[in-house]
């Protein structure tokens, strides 16, 4: 009999959970924004109740249904590592939503795809990784 490991299964079904929950929301951001639909001009306030809902949600799943502890974390470090990325988190789902008001759900997906590619040449840039020959190849074909 073949012993299945638990924490994996559980792992890829959180990513497949994400996959369709991810596609779920670009396909409402879509059908949301779209002038031939609902037609709701405003990204900004969309992203706005994004952020709300993911906060709420968070709030319940830590504090009421405890499904993981709470982290303690001083002032300096929630103000150091916390916020700038919300921040950048916020802006990117501003962008993001916006992009729906000009370019199709294809092309969205395709530029998705190319973000471990940016983050990768960003790391380089903030000196947080390395750009070696070899390594930066495995690391690039490693995420396609």
């Amino acid at each position: 009999m073949m012993m299945v490991n638990k924490p994996l299964v559980l792992t890829y079904l959180y990513l497949l959970i994400y996959i369709l929950l991810s596609s779920g929301v670009i396909l409402y951001n879509k059908w949301v924004l779209s002038p031939k639909y609902f037609n709701f001009p405003f990204p900004i306030t969309l992203t706005m109740i994004h952020m709300g809902f993911s906060g709420a949600v968070a709030f319940f799943l830590i504090r009421v249904f405890k499904v993981v502890s709470p982290v303690k974390m001083t002032l300096e470090l929630y103000i150091t590592c916390v916020v700038p990325i919300s921040a950048f988190f916020a802006a990117s789902l501003w962008f993001g939503n916006t992009a729906y008001l000009y370019i199709s759900v294809a092309f969205i997906q395709m530029l998705k795809a190319l973000m471990p590619v940016a983050t990768f040449i960003m790391a380089v840039m903030c000196g947080t990784d390395k750009a070696r020959s070899q390594a930066s190849l495995q690391k690039l074909l490693g995420w396609f």
